[in-house]
């Protein structure tokens, strides 16, 4: 009834077997304990599962990692080997390259004296030599890529390809020259490719 106080289970237990009240105390908490106690062997079994994931998923981590990490060294080691390989093809090319040009300039310097060497030559047969030998060495240098830059004289005056020395003023000058062009050439230039090696020599209009 309401009115009566909460009867104690354990109490009632104990009256029925005539345990004394000190011994229900003692159960009481040791089923409350053991209870308890219980529950922390869950959470620690819950917490031991929990890190075994987790280590799982590092000891995952890490092989990724480390098969990453070996395809990097990989790459950084044929990169280099790449780019060895380059600096000596680059050199080679250039070694070759000189070597080929050498051996054209050495024809036109046999050229040249077996000209000398030749005893009581006319002048028609000396400019006939000279003039074989310039043909030579003009061939060895379209081997080489080396392009002459001669301009026209009225052709407009580029400092990218032509180096003035002195000018001239327009009214010494034909009709139709514009300042600023250029009225005569001294020395022509050589360039390869599109490299100045010499400029060409040029008097300009002004």
């Amino acid at each position: 009834m309401m009115g009566k106080d909460k009867k104690d289970p354990y109490k009632e237990i104990a009256d029925s077997l005539d345990i004394e009240p000190d011994n229900i105390e003692l159960g009481s908490q040791f089923i409350e304990g053991e209870g308890a106690k219980a529950d922390n062997d869950k959470t620690h079994s819950g917490s031991i599962l929990d890190n075994g994931d987790d280590n799982k998923v590092f000891e995952k981590v890490e092989r990724e990692l480390k098969v990453e990490q070996e395809k990097c060294l990989r790459l950084q080691a044929e990169m280099e080997n790449i780019r060895k390989r380059g600096l000596v093809e680059v050199s080679n090319a250039r070694k070759y390259a000189f070597e080929s040009f050498a051996t054209n300039v050495i024809s036109v310097a046999d050229s040249l004296e077996k000209a000398l060497s030749t005893e009581e030559q006319s002048i028609e047969h000396l400019t006939s030599g000279v003039q074989l030998t310039l043909k030579q060495m003009t061939q060895a240098f379209e081997r080489a890529n080396i392009v002459a830059i001669e301009p026209d004289v009225g052709e407009k005056f580029d400092p990218n390809w032509h180096q003035a020395v002195s000018t001239k003023s327009i009214d010494q000058l034909d009709d139709g020259f514009e300042v600023g062009a250029v009225c005569e050439v001294l020395q022509k230039g050589y360039k390869i490719s599109d490299r100045v090696i010499r400029p060409a020599i040029v008097v300009v209009s002004g």
